[in-house]
C-alpha cells in the first residue's frame, strides 16, 4: 500500500474536516501555492504577508492532521503587485532557500486576470521568475487557462520560454492539463498535471481515461482545491477509477504519488 500526494491545492481554502478526510483517505503529502485571487492590484507587502502566512500558519495546520505540506512561492498572474516588483523578486530568492519551498508557482498566463489585463506584463513577470528558477535550480509550476485554445497557446509559449532560459524540462510542471495540451507537454519532457475539479469538467473517471491514453510517466493528479467548486479527495478518487479500469498498483502509485515527488524534488527531503 502507498500514500497519495495532491500535487496542487490551496491549503488556505481547506477546512478542518477537509484535512481530516484527506488523511483518512490516504493523502500524506500536499503541495500548495499561495491563494490570493485579488480583485485589484495589491501591494508587494501584501504578497509577502501571504507568503509568510502560508509558511508560518498553513503548513502547521496541515501537520496537525498528519499531512506534510510543501509550498510553492511565486508572483501569480492573478495577484500582480502594484509596486516594487523588483524588491519582491529579490525577496523571492530568500524564500526559495527554505526547505519547505519546493517550487516557483503557480505562475503563467491568465487572460481573465483582474489584476493584470496586460499579457505583456504577465510575460515580463514570468520571464523574471524563470531567471530565478534557473539560478536556484527550482521546479516551476505553470498555470494554464481553462479555455482549450488558450491552454494550447500559452502552454506552447511557456515551454518556449523555458527553452529560452535553459530551464530543464525535468524542472517544469504544466498544470491543469487535458487532452488539448497534454500530448505535446509530455513530448517536451515536462511533467503534466491533471486537475480533477468539477468546474473544469474533469471528473476522476475522465482523468483516468486521459492517463490511460497517454501513459503513466511524468503525469500527476491534483485537486486544485480553492474557493471554486473542488473535491479534496480528487486524487484517491482518481486512483479508485484507475483501479476499476484495470491499471496496476505500480502505475497508480506513479501518477498519484511518485511522479509528483520526483517533479518537486521532495524525495530528497524525505530521505534526508
Amino acid at each position: 500500500m502507498f500514500y497519495f500526494v495532491d500535487s496542487h491545492l490551496h491549503i488556505v481554502d481547506l477546512t478542518w474536516d477537509n484535512l481530516k478526510s484527506m488523511y483518512m483517505a490516504g493523502i500524506r503529502i500536499i503541495v500548495s501555492p499561495i491563494q490570493l485571487g485579488a480583485a485589484k492590484r495589491v501591494s508587494y507587502e501584501t504578497i509577502k504577508d501571504m507568503w509568510d502566512f502560508q509558511l508560518e500558519v498553513q503548513l502547521k495546520r496541515a501537520k496537525e492532521h498528519f499531512i506534510d505540506c510543501y509550498s510553492m512561492i511565486g508572483i501569480s498572474m492573478v495577484s500582480t503587485p502594484k509596486n516594487n516588483l523588483g524588491l519582491l523578486l529579490e525577496w523571492l530568492k530568500d524564500y526559495l532557500k527554505l526547505p519547505k519551498v519546493v517550487a516557483i508557482g503557480e505562475i503563467g498566463f491568465e487572460p481573465g486576470s483582474w489584476t493584470s489585463k496586460d499579457l505583456n506584463e504577465q510575460e515580463k513577470i514570468v520571464r523574471e521568475q524563470l531567471k530565478i528558477a534557473k539560478e536556484f535550480k527550482k521546479t516551476v509550476d505553470f498555470h494554464t487557462p481553462p479555455a482549450n485554445e488558450n491552454k494550447i497557446k500559452y502552454t506552447k509559449i511557456l515551454l518556449d520560454l523555458c527553452k529560452k532560459y535553459s530551464i530543464s524540462s525535468k524542472k517544469v510542471i504544466v498544470d491543469h492539463c487535458n487532452d488539448a495540451n497534454i500530448e505535446f507537454t509530455l513530448k517536451s519532457g515536462a511533467f503534466a498535471a491533471i486537475t480533477v475539479q468539477p468546474w473544469r469538467g474533469i471528473t476522476p473517471e475522465i482523468a483516468a481515461d486521459i492517463i490511460i491514453k497517454y501513459g503513466f510517466d511524468r503525469i500527476m493528479v491534483n485537486s486544485d482545491c480553492s474557493g471554486a467548486i473542488s473535491d479534496p479527495l480528487a486524487v484517491p478518487k482518481t486512483a479508485y477509477e484507475l483501479r476499476k479500469k484495470g491499471v496496476s498498483e505500480e502505475n497508480i502509485k506513479k501518477v498519484c504519488c511518485e511522479n509528483a515527488l520526483e517533479a518537486y524534488g521532495i524525495k530528497d527531503y524525505l530521505s534526508s
